[in-house]
């Protein structure tokens, strides 16, 4: 899923990637809405966060296998920059580059989909 999602906001959009195979539910719609507040102000990314992930907690005996992850995500080499000018976001100071997402998957047939990306305001 990240993958895809690094390649949305690349390019200010979803079109043309891979991103509904591997997220759905509030992880796809809040990556569209983040993505048409950037556009908005011809923002796109370079670079592409690293992670550092758990599972927590796995159900399989669900009707819908459910899992939980906690992530560690590093922001250090993805940068926001303006479309155009290809300078980059000035971002505040005090922003967690590296910090905790709590993330919910299910098992849709033979497929896992990132359903939820929660991320948390402390570092990791």
């Amino acid at each position: 899923m990240w993958a895809e999602q690094t390649k949305a906001y690349a390019k200010g959009d979803v079109k043309g990637t891979k991103l509904s195979t591997y997220a759905a539910a509030l992880a796809l719609s809040g990556t569209e809405d983040d993505l048409k507040d950037l556009r908005s102000k011809d923002i796109v990314t370079t670079g592409a966060p690293t992670h550092k992930a758990t599972v927590t907690l796995l159900d399989m005996d669900k009707k819908v296998p459910h899992a939980k992850l906690t992530d560690c995500l590093d922001s250090t080499g993805w940068k926001f920059v303006y479309r155009k000018s290809g300078k980059r976001v000035e971002m505040p100071k005090d922003r967690l580059v590296r910090y905790v997402t709590k993330v919910e998957a299910e098992k849709w047939g033979k497929q896992w989909k990132i359903v939820d990306v929660t991320p948390q305001q402390h570092a990791c």
